[in-house]
């Protein structure tokens, strides 16, 4: 794209003449913020791949939920992956309990069979009738400037409710995160705050996958708050990193998804919050180089 056309796209977007782009924009905002908070502990859990099977079980969903109303309408939509990412999740949880089962067998189980289920569930989907017309395929690496702005209040509802409920836990998620047999001595209820985790997980997943898309919607739990321990040890800095490096990715994402044609938000926003973890790698305290100097 030249320079003349990109230099018009920006005054566009300025003058609001496009008012969807500034739904897409904070929507992507929104769920970069979303992603990187609830993320953090997944990354300190060393659960990262929780988040890739919570993002691949939401396909299933999508689909099941098209099939059994006929109804193309978002909640429909998004109500089916949430059910079915709670569902894998908890079938993650009641797996891990299991003897000889390790954790990282169960999330490779769970993210094959479930995502598998959802694409049976999709080949039959565009080979019915009208399925076609679906735009179901859209879910698989996202769409934000399809969100309307019901949906962004929608979105935006959710995300205060996430918020507020992590800063209303944060200290016994920490305690239950860092030494989790010191939480249960003292009282802690260890596994209900996993659960709770595991359920604000699944509520990330599903607000992100219209924009991020159910494919890459793992990065975006994993991404930023990497990036975000390249600069410090501290839980509460690093959760406040790491939300602002997933909400700068999916501002420019979805802004290079405006300004460039036929270019998916997802892969836009992983891109940039890979930019910024690799630059984090590199000169972050606690980066590659700075942190083996040190």
């Amino acid at each position: 794209m030249d320079g003349v056309s990109l230099g018009t796209l920006l005054l566009e977007f300025v003058s609001g003449r496009h008012p969807f782009a500034y739904d897409a924009t904070a929507v992507g905002i929104l769920v970069g913020v979303i992603c990187g908070l609830t993320g953090v502990f997944l990354v300190l859990r060393q659960l990262s791949l929780v988040g890739d099977a919570a993002g691949h079980a939401t396909l299933p969903g999508v689909v099941g939920a098209y099939l059994l109303t006929g109804s193309k309408s978002i909640v429909v939509l998004l109500s089916g992956a949430l059910a079915s990412a709670l569902l894998a999740l908890f079938a993650l949880a009641a797996l891990e309990r299991a003897p000889r089962t390790r954790t990282d067998a169960s999330v490779g189980l769970v993210l094959s069979v479930s995502f598998g289920f959802g694409i049976v569930l999709l080949s039959y989907a565009q080979h019915a009738a009208a399925g076609t017309q679906a735009g179901l395929h859209e879910f698989l690496f996202g769409s934000a400037a399809a969100v309307t702005r019901a949906q962004l209040y929608g979105v935006a509802l959710a995300a205060v409710a996430v918020i507020c409920t992590l800063a209303a836990f944060f200290r016994p998620l920490a305690l239950a995160t860092f030494d989790p047999a010191f939480a249960r001595s003292v009282g802690v209820p260890v596994r209900g705050l996993r659960l709770l985790l595991l359920g604000l997980i699944a509520v990330a997943v599903v607000l992100s996958i219209q924009a991020v898309g159910v494919v890459l919607v793992a990065a975006m739990l994993v991404i930023p708050p990497s990036a975000a321990r390249c600069w410090t040890n501290r839980l509460v800095w690093m959760a406040a990193c790491s939300a602002t490096f997933g909400g700068v990715a999916g501002c420019v994402g979805a802004l290079a998804s405006y300004a460039v044609p036929r270019l998916a938000t997802g892969p836009a926003m992983v891109l940039t919050a890979a930019a910024i973890f690799i630059v984090s790698l590199l000169i972050g305290p606690n980066g590659a180089i700075r942190g083996r100097r040190a």
